[in-house]
């Protein structure tokens, strides 16, 4: 960290003021390189994890945004399905879930879309023109993982952006 001196005049004064805004500027550019650099670490985890692939729409839609001073990663497709899992035979009995959010956000096996998960076994779905049949998806997490894998690599970005002292 940068000191800056003043003496108790107007112009020292002035100068530590451009100074302060000087340093503003540069922490300002560094908490968003900060951001970013998460953003990209945050999109490769979480493509790393994702695992089960059909057709690859959660894959390829899994970005970071950046709004500001705040940053997001996102994925689309069928990621809640990856993420908190599908049908009893992969995730356990009906009404609980794999996930440690699941069951706080309402995501519990056999309860949430038309409740074909509770069935041992498994459903018919369309697929297109085609009827195909699933006992469900095993709960990912991936994008759980990718909020803890964050956390713990955070501090180092940091240090790699601010330095240690």
């Amino acid at each position: 960290m940068q000191k800056i001196t003043i003496q108790l005049s107007e112009e020292s004064i002035k100068a530590a003021i451009k100074e302060l805004a000087k340093y503003k500027r540069e922490l300002n550019k560094k908490t968003l390189k900060l951001i970013d650099l998460m953003l990209k670490h945050g999109e490769d985890y979480a493509i790393n994890q994702v695992g089960h692939v059909d057709t690859g729409e959660t894959l390829s839609s899994i970005r970071g945004y950046r709004d500001g001073d705040k940053g997001v990663v996102v994925a689309g497709g069928n990621a809640i399905w990856l993420e908190f899992g599908t049908g009893v035979r992969h995730n356990g009995p009906a009404g609980g879930s794999p996930h440690p959010k699941g069951t706080e956000l309402g995501m519990t096996i056999g309860e949430y879309g038309k409740g074909q998960g509770a069935n041992l076994g498994g459903w018919w779905y369309y697929d297109g023109d085609k009827v195909r049949h699933t006992y469900g998806i095993e709960a990912n997490l991936f994008m759980w993982k990718t909020a803890r894998e964050l956390e713990r690599v955070a501090p180092e970005l940091a240090r790699e952006v601010f330095g240690n002292g």
